[in-house]
């Protein structure tokens, strides 16, 4: 690149995370410099300014540069929702299928999360989880699978807006909620037990995407009797096999694979 001297900088570390993003198992130092056509002292004084902010890393060996955790973060974070129901309705139907109750998949867009996919029987109570609607933080399943692996910054910011008592069993006091979602981190899954609707409950398990960690999640909603049962008799276990397949539909499929199917 014979006029990269006329480039602005910001113009020069975009095609660094261009170039890195086409070679997934990185490129050395030279081969950067001589694929952007740059000085070897150049590429390396952008690359370690990338890697300052995550935006660039380096493979295990430490001899190559990768594409950092915040970019893959923002590439699953803006993915859209016909990608993400492409990948995952196949496996939320068969779940759905399995046990008669509507499953979902939710997502947290900036401190806020909310239903991107969902599979079920023709049951009235699917309308909690319809597509594009925005969950309750203090009360959903799903906000609490999520938020439960958040910072603590995005989950102060979670719970500075509008808390909504729903039923006499939501949770609105902060450190309550705080609570809640320290059990979630050490048994693997939310639940919501009458406190959005009394008649209705919903258990939910974090979906683990590396390195962008959680940002997703997957529910189960259904009348209360049921779904208490269903917890009792160790759903949380499936639920969380079917999180991994979506992890990894997720994963290949945005790296061109095909959308994953569940077995058993």
């Amino acid at each position: 690149m014979a006029e990269d001297h006329k480039l602005l900088p910001l113009e020069r570390y975009f095609r660094i995370l261009e170039i890195l993003n086409a070679y997934p198992d990185g490129l050395s130092l030279m081969e950067v410099a001589r694929v952007l056509g740059l000085p070897k002292g150049t590429a390396h004084r952008l690359l370690a300014g990338l890697q300052k902010c995550n935006l660039v890393g380096l493979t295990a060996s430490g001899s190559a540069y990768v594409i950092g955790e915040r970019v893959r973060r923002l590439a699953l974070l803006s993915t859209d929702d016909a990608f993400v129901e492409s990948h995952t309705s196949v496996l939320l139907r068969d779940l759905s299928t399995q046990i008669g109750e509507t499953c979902y998949v939710a997502r947290i867009e900036g401190v806020q999360v909310r239903s991107i996919v969902m599979e079920s029987p023709d049951a009235p109570w699917r309308g909690f989880v319809l597509p594009g609607k925005t969950m309750q933080p203090n009360a959903t399943a799903c906000s609490k699978a999520i938020l439960a692996f958040q910072s603590e910054e995005v989950v102060d910011r979670a719970l500075s807006g509008r808390i909504m008592r729903l039923t006499d069993k939501t949770k609105v006091d902060p450190a309550a909620i705080k609570a809640e979602l320290a059990q979630v981190r050490e048994r693997g899954f939310a639940t919501c037990i009458g406190e959005v609707d009394e008649a209705l409950a919903a258990v939910a398990v974090p979906i683990e995407v590396p390195p962008a960690g959680v940002v997703y999640s997957l529910g189960v909603v259904g009348p209360l009797p049921r779904i208490t049962r269903l917890i009792a008799d160790g759903i949380p276990k499936r639920m969380q096999v079917v999180a991994k397949a979506i992890a990894t539909a997720l994963t290949k499929g945005g790296r061109g694979g095909a959308p994953a199917t569940l077995a058993g």
